[in-house]
């Protein structure tokens, strides 16, 4: 699961996380830039041994960590529905205070 995955960091980890078999859920506010990155890693030619989750390697999912605890355990729980587990987190996502 990678946080701030729409742009920048997060979005550049995520194809070599999935190149190194890794399953991603690519969380961010931009979900088109989301689905963008997804497609793109779901159109790499990398086997996905069989695992939970079918033939996706990468799902997106839109998650503001700023919002409140509900709608991040909500994007916990549809991690967990396609793929079963969460093995890394990534908590790339920009915070800022008030």
């Amino acid at each position: 699961m990678v946080t701030g995955a729409s742009s920048g960091l997060g979005r550049e980890f995520c194809p070599d996380l999935a190149k190194a078999s890794g399953r991603i859920m690519a969380a961010a506010r931009r979900i088109d830039r989301l689905n963008s990155l997804c497609d793109q890693i779901n159109k790499m030619d990398i086997p996905t041994g069989g695992a939970s989750g079918g033939s996706r390697r990468a799902i997106a999912v839109a998650l503001d960590v700023m919002v409140d605890g509900q709608t991040v355990e909500a994007c916990v729980e549809k991690a967990w529905d396609a793929f079963g587990h969460i093995d890394v987190l990534i908590n790339n996502a920009g915070v800022t205070g008030n």
